[in-house]
């Protein structure tokens, strides 16, 4: 991940600031509306199945390295994250031996990999697609995707480098399938961005998924600025076609510091925004989401962005998001924990409705294993004042629900800056009560 090739254009953040605060303004002017939510069709594993997180297990003398049985092994575990995006490298005896031994002890855990295959334009090193093969067998099997090179520098070289890129994500398609036919890998594009992606060469048949970054900035998840994430999954359509898409860098820095454009967030922004992100981007329809990063890789002033992605500090200790992103697994985890990506069934229609204001809501029912019901709802509105750089105060706004099943009552999952969930019972009359939300996620659990 590179930070000075996402320029967030300040001007538009002002527009975007200034468009919360007129709805926050104008929010009496909307007549009320009436929402079904509960013709089920997500399931809860499913989502906790596709979210993940960037690892570098072959960096020595990092965090990555050092801390890796005593931090990075139980932070993965303690979250119960299942998917992993990690680079691969020709195996080499004595060199690779300690980074491949590790992501099978992952696999141990029941994680999967999505393996990064540098191509030659990568000034560092290059993973040749015939070594794909030996390199799904020391990993146990438990590669999921192979994507192309990871953010490939085409305006370092603009006559070279396109070529060197398309020729690369070709043989690795080739080889997977050719020589791992039959192991359900997909195949991912190279995650070009910026101004990287106009020269990029068409891919349509080398592909089954785009790979994008869509770094928001200081933006809210569910922006329309420059960080909204339907604008990166459509710059890529041109080389990739129109095949489903994943996410395999996104996230938040907090270095408050930085004079990079672009512009952080508070880490209690983070956390409020962090579930969000995850929850949007599945219902936009992303394959798989990773947070950039674990563990933040470097220690460095606080005006460096490379030192403020982790959920754990460069220290190991856990962010207010690590607690929050932990906690939104737990919730929609199955009783026994994530079961990986279960294939999507139709549930029973449940008749919940919402009546009001539904400008900026955003939610959908998702059946969890035990049968229960969650319906996150929350308001996809900036929190955060990019100029000051302080949090916005949280704008709630209150909502009549309608449960066909005539509950007395439900449960309030509220979750907050700290990373923390307060859970609350929500009182019903013969199914029917108000329930308040805001722009810190609230997901309402409705028993089996």
């Amino acid at each position: 991940m590179t930070f000075d090739r996402r320029l967030i254009l300040q001007g538009l953040a002002a527009t975007t600031a200034a468009t919360a605060a007129g709805l926050s303004a104008g929010l009496s002017d909307t007549p009320e509306d009436r929402r079904i939510h509960g013709d089920v069709s997500w399931q809860a594993a499913d989502f906790v199945g596709r979210i993940g997180v960037n690892v570098h297990l072959a960096q020595k003398g990092t965090v990555y390295d050092t801390y890796f049985e005593s931090s990075i092994l139980r932070a993965i575990e303690d979250l119960s994250v299942k998917q992993i995006r990690q680079g691969v490298y020709t195996p080499t005896p004595g060199v690779t031996d300690v980074l491949y031994a590790r992501m099978r002890d992952l696999a141990r855990l029941g994680c999967r990999f999505s393996a990064v295959c540098n191509d030659p334009s990568d000034r560092y090193v290059t993973t040749p697609p015939s070594a794909l093969p030996r390199i799904y067998e020391l990993c146990g099997g438990a590669i999921d995707i192979v994507e192309g090179g990871n953010e490939p520098a085409l305006l370092a070289d603009p006559a070279r480098n396109p070529t060197l890129s398309w020729l690369h994500q070709r043989a690795l398609h080739e080889t997977v399938r050719r020589d791992l036919s039959g192991t359900g890998i997909a195949v991912a594009s190279p995650s070009y961005v910026q101004g990287n992606i106009a020269l990029a060469r068409p891919l349509a048949g080398f592909v089954e998924r785009s790979n994008l970054h869509p770094y928001p900035g200081m933006e809210h998840p569910e922006t329309a600025g420059p960080g909204r994430l339907g604008g990166f999954r459509e710059a890529m359509r041109p080389v990739c076609g129109p095949v489903e898409s994943i996410v395999t860098e996104t996230g938040y820095h907090t270095a408050l510091a930085t004079e990079s454009a672009h512009l952080p967030v508070s880490e209690a922004i983070r956390a409020r925004y962090t579930p969000r992100l995850l929850l949007f981007a599945y219902l936009a329809g992303m394959r798989r989401t990773y947070l950039y990063e674990l563990r933040s890789s470097f220690g460095r002033a606080a005006a460096d962005p490379e030192s403020a992605f982790g959920l754990l500090t460069h220290e190991g200790e856990p962010t207010a998001t690590y607690r929050a992103v932990g906690r939104l697994i737990a919730l929609f985890a199955d009783p026994r924990g994530p079961a990986g990506t279960p294939a999507r069934e139709r549930a029973d229609p449940r008749r919940i409705a919402t009546v009001g204001d539904h400008r900026d809501v955003h939610g959908a029912c998702f059946r969890r294993g035990d049968g229960a019901v969650l319906l996150p709802l929350w308001l996809g509105l900036s929190g955060w004042d990019w100029r000051t750089k302080t949090a916005v105060t949280p704008v709630a706004r209150r909502l009549r629900l309608e449960d066909a099943d005539r509950r007395n009552a439900v449960t309030a999952h509220r979750f907050d800056d700290a990373g923390g969930v307060r859970a609350e019972a929500v009182a019903l009359h013969e199914g029917i009560g108000t329930i308040e939300i805001s722009d810190r996620l609230t997901v309402l659990e409705f028993a089996a």
